[in-house]
């Protein structure tokens, strides 16, 4: 898809077709790129004849409008990997803009014939990421087969797995093929994620003139990482410390992986064949009347079964490595747990996006969160389901930027205990190592009901990594605890509470990383912190230049996020003396990277008198790796003297007679 608002299908159908076609009713496709909230587009019957091979489309967009359009370049793919070009459309011709009917569409494909007995295949419009793709198209009673590895390959697989932890340097090298300075950009975004401390960090590539980058950086484990290229889309890899990975940006749109040292690059195939791809139709588990939790937990099954079949054809198709086929399977098993697990959430919540009110007990939402819920949650073949996941599988480690499993699962019923006891743990203990103790227990417990649930001598590595996430939240409640009580010995209780939590993780990288977690907890209590010498600093001073003496208040922001716009819309209505004011020294400035002719007309309405800046995107990626952020509204505040505040005020809390919240 060369628009990500507009699917790219090329169909094309024969006028005549020979006698006695063979028909397959009721197909099936493993994954799509186009199963999301908006729009969907499914294969619905398969007709094999000796002059076409037909298909038989449905098409329709759930949410906004959306037209699609039939280019000329779609093929099948058959189990060899062999070719069939499309031919024509019937309803449509090649090139030409359509609409589906409100109640959805169905149309006709035609391709090259394929040869009889076969029995799945794949349509691609392309190889690039947002190119459109229905795979695994199948009857319902077919079954792929399973690959087999020799033993070279399970020995390949078990040495990267043991490099998971491994902690060192990561060199990323890239090109960019046909890269001019005119196409106006000179950065990517780099965005890696630290499932220890549930944070990602983000990193501004520069781009030399010829189209070439470089970049390192310092890992503590294995991680799953993404560029982001000048059209937004995201090309996922891992980085394994000690590597130098090099990339490859051609020019049909692909993203290529290789090691400086000769060896294959470990997910080749894998990213090749399943960018943008889902195997989970999230759109089955939106609630409406008739969803619940069975329903739930049947679509959940229905696609974890479906994605490990998926994830067995395309290995023996494609020549999956074991590595490939075993990262596979666990995104495969990620996919349908963490949409089942955002389901059970949103019933706990009551989120529902604000259709049902949970002050009505006879509305839909508070029937769900009546006491029978959490009953119906812990039923045998709910846990059973949840206990399916290999929670205790490194390769969580290298999911590339995805938090919410992590999110969903620790907050769930069978993992989490609101209802602690408070336990005497056989000491005299003051007020402050009491309260310590208490969340101490709040994680014990969380663990003992991930190890019941598992079935395991100990707490999983996914069950521990969920507790870790806490354990910066736990720091800071703590050292907040202690200075109000005036605790004689505050860095004693605070160590002491954590090598219980080491003890509990039983596991020396474990450790390590709450050691690390302690480390940059103890950082960031600092006030003030200096900005490193980069390009994203020299950007910022060239701003800051204008604002001599002045606290400046930064807000980064879009005309395509939604926060951002409510935020300057408060401010503007309830606060726009703060926006627009001579303030002695204080400012508030509004940086945003969107094009002129969507910045300019929000600029007059609700930043008038405002000090606004519209910056070039390679300026927004600089900044954003200076402060480390990939998603806004973000704030800063930055002192007269140029350091950054570490507790950062929200935009309404700002006072511009006192904005140093350090100094109050």
């Amino acid at each position: 898809m060369k628009n990500f608002l507009l699917l790219a299908l090329s169909v094309a159908l024969l006028t005549t077709c020979s006698s006695g076609p063979s028909k397959q009713h009721k197909v099936l496709a493993y994954a799509s790129n186009t199963k999301n909230y908006e729009r969907c587009v499914e294969v619905t019957d398969v007709e094999f004849t000796d002059t076409a091979t037909i298909l038989t489309f449905f098409y329709k967009n759930r949410m906004l409008p959306g037209n699609i359009c039939i280019l000329p370049q779609t093929y099948l793919s058959d189990e060899q990997d062999r070719h069939y070009k499309a031919l024509f459309g019937v309803e449509h011709q090649l090139g030409e803009y359509f609409f589906p009917d409100e109640k959805g569409t169905y149309f006709h494909v035609g391709f090259e014939p394929m040869p009889s007995g076969i029995q799945i295949f794949d349509m691609k419009e392309g190889d690039s990421d947002s190119h459109f793709q229905i795979m695994g198209i199948h009857s319902p009673s077919y079954k792929p087969v399973k690959p087999e590895f020799s033993q070279a390959q399970i020995a390949e697989a078990e040495q990267i797995r043991r490099a998971i932890f491994r902690k060192g340097g990561v060199c990323l090298r890239g090109t960019i093929q046909g890269y001019d300075r005119s196409q106006n950009y000179q950065t990517y975004q780099l965005i890696y994620s630290d499932y220890f401390q549930e944070e990602s960090t983000t990193i501004a590539i520069e781009i030399d003139s010829l189209g070439n980058f470089e970049t390192a950086f310092d890992i503590n484990h294995a991680i799953g990482a993404s560029i982001i290229d000048q059209r937004n889309i995201w090309h996922s890899f891992i980085a394994l410390a000690g590597d130098t990975l090099d990339v490859v940006f051609m020019e049909d749109g692909t993203t290529r992986y290789s090691l400086s040292d000769g060896r294959p690059y470990p997910l080749e195939n894998y990213n090749r064949l399943t960018q943008s791809i889902r195997s989970v139709d999230n759109w089955l588990f939106q609630f409406d009347k008739s969803m619940n939790l069975s329903k739930a937990l049947e679509y959940a099954r229905q696609w974890r079964t479906l994605g490990l079949e998926f994830v067995d054809y395309i290995a023996v198709k494609y020549g999956f490595s074991k590595f490939e086929y075993e990262y596979a399977r666990i995104m495969a098993h990620n996919s349908a747990l963490n949409r089942y697990l955002d389901f059970r959430m949103d019933i706990q919540h009551g989120l529902f996006l604000g259709r049902t009110s949970m002050r009505n007990p006879n509305s839909t939402i508070g029937k769900l969160l009546s006491g029978s819920t959490n009953r119906k949650m812990t039923k045998p073949e709910a846990l059973e389901f949840i206990a399916g996941f290999p929670a205790n599988d490194t390769l969580m480690m290298i999911m590339p930027v995805q938090w919410s499993i992590f999110n969903r699962y620790k907050y769930d019923v069978p993992f989490y205990s609101p209802d602690l006891v408070p336990v005497d743990s056989g000491n005299e203990l003051d007020k402050a190592s009491s309260f310590a103790w208490q969340h101490y227990l709040t994680d014990s417990t969380h663990l003992d009901n991930d190890r019941k649930l598992y079935s395991l001598y100990e707490p999983s590595l996914f069950g521990k990594i969920c507790v870790m996430q806490d354990i910066s939240r736990r720091l800071d409640t703590l050292k907040t605890y202690l200075s109000l009580k005036g605790s004689a010995n505050p860095d004693i209780v605070l160590t002491s509470y954590l090598s219980k939590m080491k003890e509990l993780m039983n596991d020396d990288n474990l450790a390590t990383q709450v050691d690390l977690i302690y480390q940059g907890f103890i950082r960031t209590k600092a006030p003030y912190w200096d900005l490193p010498e980069c390009r994203g600093k020299e950007v910022l001073k060239s701003i800051l230049a204008k604002y001599p003496g002045k606290y400046v208040y930064l807000d980064f922001w879009s005309t395509g996020c939604g926060p951002c716009i409510a935020g300057i819309r408060d401010m503007f209505n309830t606060n726009r003396g703060i926006m627009t004011g001579n303030h002695d020294n204080f400012v508030m400035v509004f940086i945003t990277s969107d094009p002129v002719q969507v910045y300019e007309p929000f600029r007059r309405e609700w930043l008038k008198g405002a000090q606004s800046y519209r910056v070039s995107q390679d300026d927004y990626n600089a900044m954003a790796g200076l402060f480390n952020f990939s998603s806004i509204p973000h704030h800063e505040l930055i002192t007269p003297d140029g350091q950054a505040i570490t507790q950062v005020p929200g935009m309404l809390e700002v006072d511009p007679n006192n904005p140093d919240p350090n100094r109050k």
